[in-house]
């Protein structure tokens, strides 16, 4: 197909899918960290919830995605303050690499830093990291692909070439390439990277970018291009989309994802198994505007399954240097591996802010995998973002999810014969065993939450299917049972029917007209269809089916028929064991009651022990000697042999009671142990002071914190029973320990308190490791002293100590106008509990009429303080610029009037509410501003402005209060 049918075809999906390029995701900004720092790098583990974050000056912190503490953690790698720190990857909350812009690469483990570099193995100066989060990277290029091995590691790019470092081993692993080497994306689902000596698709031309992804299953090889044609210059980030998901922990792309990369020119599209060649078509977005991070985030995973789109959602995300931009959901969008149809959609309330990195935040405590959030590293702080899909999806339109086993989805109407099931199912093609709940004729089903249901009655049946990511429910479509009556029918015979051999037998059942009969010997069909089975002859097992409705048949019970020549007695004793002294009564018993069987004479008896004549000629006799005994019976068609049965007399071993170690302090639980077997036919039972414990019946060991005389005795299955001897147990006391806190005032960040732990006796060691009786805290948590005697009793006393953060000041500076004799109101953040402006107590607010400098100090409810001096600069010649104004209609200021502004039409002025959009404009000030938005009324607030105006060659900036 040549290159211009391609893109005909191309064209004509992207118009067919064009309506599907609609929104359908929103994000709503959750949290703001790091408030006025670059953030240059986010990346989160998804083995723990820790978040590592690298900003501008080499600064680290770890965050805690559940709790949202953060910690800083940047005075750990002070050593290195010569290199300028480029990359982060985080392992779990313990282990962090960061990787420099030489050929050094830091590694944070266990609260130790250690290098990782020349001359250990780095090849070449570092161009970014990841963890190797699926386990897939092949570290030796020798091996058949499926010989290959694996390790925990960290995969390095640098300009010479890529490695692998394993963290569990500390070893530097072999690299896959010795040219420059790039990791574009490292998360638990996906990885890419470059390889440009990756096996057989290297090509060796210099406008193409050979890449490798990884899944938890295989490994795949594309192509991104660049410098040739209508692509751009360089490629700055990469990722790769699935189009549909096998499974949330190991997602399968098969042959036809999509490859995604932003450059200084925007983002480019193309198709992984068709990028081999360029007459295959690619798509280009964000035309003009430079991307530094792309990667997508899933949503309602658990409504789409293998190749079936249902409404599961894959959505791209862009971090660009004009803000943050997403897409709508490519998941499923493509169509026999053509590209699906994406539109980029900015989010404004970021702005238009330079956005560094993205991470999409996953939890791995719940199943599936949930992606519940978005970190936007960005210029000015860190910000987490929560994904919405709610308002984009039909809840009340059924989904097509269950269906009858053995029919297809069109089948939803069946009608079951009385005491026969069918089973309804959750599609596994389509939907992923959720948290879902039956219900039957509107009503929930309770403890029927699988994915199939056994259905026996008539109704209407149907699913409810619950999101575990989301607050999202579904309702499937519905499948309806109506129900035909069992037939009724007796068949009144025992279990076992005796007969004589040469005689016969017959069965039968009620004659019902409309009915149907078959009959079984031995689980196969006979052939008889009468509600009667006369002539039976032989010995087996006889069951009829009655049916009442087609295809529905009702067993009886099976009749066991026996036609016996001999009867084979069977030797039974009185107990089922004996002790030293007993007599035990041994009988014969013959399977067959003699009145029932024609012609049977009455039985004689024989007795043996160990093969030899003993007397006895009844049904039963008693020894008392241990043997093997036998009973010959004899009865009108000759005699028969029972088996030997061997009797014991049993003597039991005396149990010795043994305790878990020498000695024991009150409030130890003591082990008592005992050499006994427990077995069904044993009772083992402890006592204490001759009391019996039932809680501890038939246990060779138990545990106690009670002192006194302990016995055991043994008795068995014939009450055969022994004791022990009796074991003393003690408890000595345990020394006592408590902890003062030296100082009990308020803790502040970076105050230090002493904690003392005062004892009776013994040594003393603390949760930190120290073993003196005070210890110094400068941080909150709770800190343990254990104290330990020479005899082993030990005794723990913990102590919390809570510290609580200084609060934080981040006023702006302020402008006047002395020409006027202006005043401006400063206005600090509303909840301490006490605010001091230039030395003097106030509250939240303080005016001034003056240039120059305010000083302001504020503490909070806990007495923590923070300072901030604030500027105060002019920002007029000879214009009045009112600090507020109230537009509630009474007639008085009304409107912002400024004075000065009147015959200069080449001023414009711009008003901006606290989270900087733009709320009024206008270009000269003829009309005085109302207070209004769109024609709303704003509401009551302070607004910034900015005015420049060439009448004072200067821009002038401020707030503005309106009080309705």
């Amino acid at each position: 197909m040549s290159r211009l049918r391609y893109l005909l075809l191309f064209i004509l999906i992207a118009t067919v899918y064009k309506a599907h390029a609609q929104q359908d995701m929103d994000l709503h900004l959750s949290d703001t960290f790091l408030a006025g720092k670059n953030i240059l790098k986010v990346k989160r583990d998804f083995h723990d919830p820790y978040l590592w974050v690298l900003a501008k000056n080499n600064e680290v912190y770890r965050i805690n995605s559940v709790t949202k503490q953060v910690d800083d953690y940047s005075d750990k790698f002070t050593t290195y303050s010569n290199f300028r720190f480029t990359d982060i990857a985080g392992v779990n909350k313990d282990l962090v690499f960061v990787a420099t812009n030489a050929d050094v690469l830091l590694e944070y483990k266990n609260n130790a830093l250690k290098k990782i570099g020349n001359p250990e193995g780095v090849p070449g100066v570092i161009t970014s990291i990841g963890a190797d989060y699926t386990g897939t990277y092949v570290t030796d290029n020798t091996q058949g692909l499926a010989a290959r091995p694996t390790a925990n590691s960290i995969i390095i790019g640098t300009d010479k070439g890529m490695c692998h470092y394993d963290y569990d081993n500390d070893v530097m692993l072999a690299g896959s390439s010795k040219v420059s080497a790039k990791v574009f994306d490292a998360t638990y689902r996906t990885e890419m990277f470059s390889d440009l000596e990756y096996g057989p698709w290297y090509t060796g031309q210099d406008y193409q970018y050979d890449v490798i992804e990884l899944t938890q299953w295989t490994i795949y090889g594309g192509w991104l291009y660049y410098k040739y044609q209508d692509f751009a210059n360089s490629i700055n980030t990469a990722c790769y989309t699935y189009g549909w998901i096998d499974d949330m922990n190991t997602a399968n792309a098969g042959a036809y994802f999509i490859q995604i990369w932003g450059t200084e020119d925007g983002i480019f599209q193309n198709n992984r198994n068709y990028s081999y060649t360029l007459d295959w078509p690619h798509k280009q977005y964000l035309k003009g505007i430079n991307v530094n991070k792309v990667t997508s985030i899933l949503g309602l995973v658990g409504f789409g399954y293998i190749n079936q789109k249902a409404i599961s959602k894959e959505n791209v995300l862009a971090g660009t240097d004009n803000g943050l931009y997403f897409t709508n959901s490519g998941y499923k969008n493509n169509i026999n591996g053509l590209m699906g149809n994406y539109t980029f959609f900015h989010y404004d309330p970021l702005g238009n802010k330079k956005i560094n990195d993205i991470c999409v935040n996953a939890t791995s405590y719940t199943t599936p995998v949930c992606e519940d959030g978005v970190w936007v590293a960005a210029i000015d702080g860190l910000y987490l973002l929560k994904p919405d899909f709610g308002a984009y999806v039909d809840k009340k339109q059924p989904l097509q999810a269950i269906q009858f086993e053995g029919n297809g989805p069109e089948v939803t109407k069946i009608e079951l014969c009385a005491n026969v099931s069918v089973n309804a199912y959750l599609s596994s093609y389509v939907y992923s065993d959720n948290i879902q709940q039956w219900y039957k004729d509107g009503k929930e089903m309770a403890n029927q939450s699988g994915a199939s249901l056994a259905i026996k009655e008539a109704g209407e049946y149907y699913l409810v299917m619950y999101d575990p990511c989301s607050e999202v429910h579904f309702e499937s479509n519905h499948l309806k049972v109506t129900q035909v009556a069992a037939p009724v029918f007796t068949f009144n015979y025992p279990d076992v029917l005796n007969y004589c051999a040469g005689s016969s037998a017959s069965l039968k059942t009620d004659d019902k007209p409309n009915y149907q009969y078959r009959w079984y010997k031995d689980g196969i069909l006979n052939g008889n269809t009468s509600p009667q089975l006369d002539n039976i002859t032989e010995t087996g097992k006889y069951k009829v089916e009655v049916s009442a409705c087609a295809g529905n048949w009702v067993a009886s019970k099976e009749v066991q028929v026996n036609f016996i020549a001999i009867p084979t007695p069977v030797l039974t004793t009185d107990k089922a064991s004996y002790c030293d002294g007993d007599q035990a009564t041994l009988s014969a018993k013959v399977p067959i009651d003699a009145s029932a069987i024609l012609n049977w004479a009455n039985y004689q008896y024989a007795w043996y022990k160990d093969g030899s004549p003993i007397n006895g000629s009844a049904a039963s006799i008693k020894v008392s000697q241990p043997g093997k005994y036998k009973v010959v019976v004899s009865g009108c068609s000759g005699s028969v042999s029972s088996a030997e049965l061997q009797v014991d007399f049993i003597k039991l071993p005396k149990p010795v009671i043994t305790a878990g170690k020498p000695a024991y302090c009150i409030g130890d639980i003591a082990q008592l142990t005992a050499n006994v077997n427990i077995d069904p036919f044993t009772t083992v039972n402890w006592l204490r002071d001759g009391n019996i414990l039932p809680d501890e019946q038939d246990k060779a060991s138990i545990t106690t914190n009670i002192g006194g005389n302990y016995t055991v005795t043994v008795v068995n299955a014939g009450s055969c029973n022994i004791a022990s001897a009796a074991y003393n147990l003690g408890f000595t006391a345990p020394p006592t320990v408590s902890i003062q806190q030296i100082i009990n005032t308020t803790l502040c960040d970076g105050q230090t308190v002493d904690l003392k732990a005062s004892y009776t006796s013994g040594n003393i060691s603390w949760s930190t490791g120290a073993t003196s009786d005070k210890i110094s805290i400068q941080h909150s948590g709770t800190f343990k002293a254990t104290v330990t005697t020479t005899a082993g009793c030990a005794v723990d006393e913990s102590a919390t100590v809570q510290y609580f953060p200084n609060p934080t000041l981040n006023m702006p500076s302020a402008t006047l106008c002395q020409y006027t004799n202006e005043s401006i109101i400063l206005t600090a953040p509303a909840g301490f509990a006490k605010y001091e402006w230039n030395g003097q107590p106030g509250t939240n607010t303080f005016t001034t009429n003056k240039l120059g400098t305010v000083d302001l100090t504020v503490t909070d409810n806990n007495g923590c303080q923070a300072s901030q001096t604030i500027a105060i600069n002019s920002h007029c010649d000879d214009i009045h610029i009112p600090n507020a104004f109230s537009p509630n209609g009474d007639g008085h200021n009304d409107t912002w009037v400024i004075a000065g502004l009147e015959g200069d039409p080449t001023t414009t002025v711009r008003v901006y509410n606290r989270l900087g959009s733009m709320v009024f404009q206008s270009q000269g000030y003829a009309t005085p501003w109302n207070g209004t938005y769109n024609g709303s009324k704003l509401p009551a607030s302070v607004y910034y402005y900015v005015i420049s105006t060439k009448g004072t060659k200067q821009v002038l900036s401020g707030s503005v209060t309106i009080f309705n």
